[in-house]
C-alpha cells in the first residue's frame, strides 16, 4: 500500500535522532490493530495521570475508561514491529463534558484523545523515535499475535514475565473509516500534542457488547492494572485490518500549569 493516494504529497523532513537520521512523519503502510476499552474508577485513573489538567473522560459519573490497543505493523517507514498502547482517554485542554457524551462521541467519530501510560514496542528504532520526539513511555517487550479462527490472542511480556493477554473477537469489518488519534505527553512541564491520521480499509466496532477478555500476570504493570479495579471483560472496542497511518511530530505545545500555548520555534 506504499503507493496509496493517502501518502501522496505528504511533506517529509529529516531529523537527527542521536546521530541517526529519521524522516517524519513516520508512515505506516499496512497495519492491523485491536482495541479493547475497559471501565475503571475515575479516582484511580486520576492517580496515573501526570497532571491534574489531564481530565479522564467518563462513561458515567465516577467511571472512566482504560484502553488497550495492540498494533501489528506489517510495513512502515521504520520497518515492521509490534506495539501495545495502554491509554486513558482524556480531555485536554480541560473542559467540562457530561459523562457519557464524550465517550459515545469518541467511538462514533473515531477521534481519540488519549494520555499514553505505557507503550511497549518490539524494535529499538521504534523505541528511540518514540522517546526522543514524543516522550512516549516506551520500553522493549515481547508482543505476539495468534489468530484462532474468529478470535485473536495478543500476549505482552517483558523478559518472559507476563504483563497481559487479550483474548478478543475479530469484530466483523463492515466499513472503511477515517480515524484520528491525538496524544498528549509531558516533557519539562510542557505538554506535547502528537497527531496520527489514519485510514482503515476494514473496521469493525462495538459500543456495547462482549468484545474481549483480559488476563493479567505478575509483572509490575499487571499489578498496577489490578489496582485500578478494571473488569475482566471489555464491552466496547474495534478491530481494524488494512490500516494506513501517518504519525506527525508534535505540532502544538502548552504550559501544563497555565495552559498557555507555546511557540515551538521559541
Amino acid at each position: 500500500m506504499r503507493d496509496a493516494p493517502f501518502f501522496n504529497d505528504t511533506p517529509r523532513k529529516i531529523l537527527d535522532m542521536a546521530g541517526q537520521q529519521i524522516e517524519l512523519p513516520i508512515l505506516y503502510y499496512d497495519l492491523r490493530c485491536i482495541t479493547s476499552i475497559f471501565t475503571a474508577k475515575t479516582s484511580r485513573l486520576r492517580k496515573l495521570l501526570p497532571h491534574p489538567n489531564f481530565k479522564p473522560i467518563e462513561m458515567w459519573p465516577g467511571t472512566g475508561m482504560l484502553g488497550i490497543t495492540a498494533f501489528e505493523y506489517h510495513d512502515t517507514s521504520i520497518g515492521p514491529y509490534n506495539e501495545v498502547a495502554i491509554t486513558i482517554p482524556i480531555r485536554f485542554p480541560p473542559r467540562f463534558v457530561f459523562p457519557g457524551i464524550a465517550a459515545v462521541s469518541m467511538m462514533r467519530t473515531n477521534v481519540f484523545h488519549v494520555y499514553i501510560h505505557h507503550l511497549p514496542v518490539t524494535t529499538e528504532i521504534a523505541l528511540k523515535a518514540g522517546v526522543q520526539f514524543w516522550n512516549y513511555p516506551k520500553f522493549l517487550a515481547e508482543i505476539t499475535f495468534q489468530d484462532n479462527d474468529e478470535n485473536l490472542e495478543v500476549t505482552l511480556k517483558e523478559n518472559d514475565s507476563l504483563i497481559l493477554k487479550i483474548f478478543a473477537r475479530k469484530l466483523v469489518a463492515r466499513r472503511s473509516a477515517r480515524l484520528q488519534f491525538h496524544t498528549y505527553s509531558i516533557r519539562e512541564n510542557v505538554v506535547m500534542h502528537g497527531f496520527v491520521d489514519g485510514r482503515a480499509a476494514q473496521l469493525g466496532a462495538v459500543m456495547m457488547g462482549n468484545v474481549a477478555r483480559l488476563e493479567l500476570g505478575e509483572h509490575r504493570i499487571s499489578k498496577e492494572l489490578i489496582d485500578l479495579g478494571i473488569g475482566e471483560t471489555a464491552r466496547s472496542g474495534h478491530y481494524i485490518e488494512g490500516m494506513m497511518t501517518k504519525l506527525y511530530d508534535p505540532d502544538q505545545q502548552w504550559n501544563v500549569d497555565t495552559l498557555s500555548l507555546i511557540d515551538p520555534r521559541s
